[in-house]
């Protein structure tokens, strides 16, 4: 019995313990008020740092709250949209009275010339007057004016009295729903403002474990502003309102400045940027002229891309699906133009190898010419003729690149022909002392001067001067006239080709 006793009063007292213990955490909840309403206006960032440390059942309490304002203020937005509506029903109506009433004044003042268009002109007045009644009391249920029970009389003044005060009743409504209209825009935008921030306390919310779906079908719902476009001076006044507005106009405005005086920032930047980037690379004599200005455009690029992404921030982008936008395209770019990815890949590969540069002269495929430019797609070479040849990188990496002028120095195989008369050694001295002289001919490397073979109809011997790369050709064509001439000189003989031709008599 002991035991037992012992353990009731344990049991008994676990159980009381957590009775208090969840009555507590009821009481704490229900304790805890809405502080995020108190200020309707508070600034997005500034709510965003009051909802991280507040609880799920915190949030619950928050929302609610923010639910409770908004239905206040969607109730004020709908009161005054039905009295804009009822106003300009009492305007239309006491403009339609003014028009009919001077219609009818017009059917008074006609001269009946018979009696049948007499008793037309009565029957037309007559069924304007009882317009005038049903419109006119449509008027007064819109207004809640008493009802005019007099009778309208047919004469021409009273007409044109009546006339005249339902224009008077117009232009004053007018004014009336003007300021009605300005209220109920400044009511909206103030409705779109709390929407905003109720929109915040629910995904703070649903981000711990909350179930927001209603409340957001509630807001989708409150957050579609209704503007008659039909009323110019209501849409003049929605505009107005967003513009004065600080979180309308006035905010945008200040995003868009933001805007262009970072973008031209950025283009300030980029541009120090590259001219420090080719003071960089200039000193650096490995990189080529084409890798030199791929990296350059490339930083300049870099520069103003990553800065133009920062700038979006500016007018409350997310750069996020921009980015995720920008790699799906990337992705259908790249299945659609393989063959430009291969141009592409194949100029990475020649500005990186560098086989040429711009002012080579190369020969590629049968094409020779000097490298005039060079993009990732394409090269482009001007020939001898000075023809633009424009080549895809893919077919120039694809096959054999002759890069003449890639060194600095070129070696000239020039051949001559003697006779077989001639003095071998002679010939050999004149040429020697025709490439000493020249000022264009390298000392080193030395020069090689050969008997080079017996030809059908002459000695041949070959020459081979070494000359600055530049100079080839000069040195080619000024060498060549030289020999011919002091081989006439001194009498070194350059013969036409020969051939023996042995006649065979026979005896017939």
């Amino acid at each position: 019995m002991g035991l037992g006793n012992s353990f009731l009063k344990h049991l008994f007292l676990v159980v009381t313990l957590a009775i208090l213990f969840n009555a507590s955490v009821v009481l704490a909840s229900q304790s805890y008020k809405a502080i995020t309403t108190n200020n309707h206006s508070i600034l997005v960032s500034d709510l965003e740092f009051v909802l991280v440390p507040l609880t799920k059942s915190e949030l619950e309490i928050e929302a609610a709250a923010w639910t409770k304002l908004l239905r206040a203020k969607a109730v004020e937005v709908s009161k005054a949209e039905i009295k804009a509506s009822n106003q300009q029903k009492a305007i239309d109506s006491a403009q339609e009275i003014a028009d009919i009433t001077k219609e009818s004044t017009e059917l008074v003042n006609k001269k009946a010339v018979d009696k049948n268009k007499e008793e037309q002109s009565k029957k037309e007045l007559e069924e304007d007057i009882e317009e005038i009644k049903a419109i006119s009391k449509e008027y007064s249920k819109v207004t809640g004016e008493k009802e005019n029970k007099t009778e309208i009389k047919t004469d021409a003044a009273s007409l044109e009295s009546l006339s005249k005060k339902a224009e008077e009743y117009s232009k004053k409504t007018e004014q009336i729903r003007k300021s009605t209209v300005k209220n109920l825009t400044d009511l909206k935008l103030e409705l779109n403002l709390l929407i905003s921030r109720y929109l915040l306390v629910l995904d703070a919310l649903d981000s711990k474990g909350g179930d927001s779906k209603e409340m957001r079908l509630y807001a989708d719902v409150l957050s579609g502003v209704r503007i008659d476009i039909a009323d110019s001076n209501q849409l003049w006044l929605a505009a107005e309102a967003w513009f004065v507005s600080k979180e309308g106009g006035v905010r945008w405005l200040g995003n868009l400045i933001k805007f262009v005086v970072f973008l031209a920032f950025i283009f300030l930047l980029a541009s120090i940027v590259g001219r420090i980037t080719d003071a960089a690379i200039a000193k650096n004599r490995n990189l080529s002229k084409l890798l030199k200005s791929f990296i350059s455009l490339t930083v300049r690029r870099i520069v103003l891309g990553v800065g133009f992404l920062i700038s979006l921030s500016f007018i409350e982008v997310d750069i996020g699906p921009v980015l995720a936008m920008i790699g799906a395209a990337g992705l259908v770019i790249g299945l659609a133009l393989q063959g430009t990815l291969s141009n592409f890949a194949s100029g990475m590969l020649i500005l990186i190898y560098r086989p040429f540069d711009v002012g080579d002269f190369i020969s590629i495929d049968g094409v020779s010419g000097v490298v005039d430019s060079m993009t990732l797609l394409s090269t482009s070479v001007k020939t001898l003729d000075n023809q633009l040849l424009i080549m895809p990188n893919n077919n120039v990496w694809g096959t054999t690149i002759n890069n003449v002028t890639g060194s600095t120095t070129r070696r000239v195989d020039l051949v001559f022909g003697i006779g077989y008369g001639d003095d071998m050694d002679k010939a050999i001295g004149i040429l020697e002392a025709l490439i000493k002289e020249h000022d264009k001919i390298l000392k080193k490397p030395e020069y090689m001067i050969k008997v080079h073979e017996l030809g059908e109809s002459s000695v041949n011997l070959i020459c081979r001067p070494w000359v600055k790369t530049e100079d080839y050709w000069d040195v080619y064509w000024d060498l060549t006239k030289r020999v011919k001439e002091e081989f006439d000189k001194q009498g070194v003989s350059i013969p036409f080709p020969q051939r023996d031709v042995h006649l065979i008599k026979s005896d017939v």
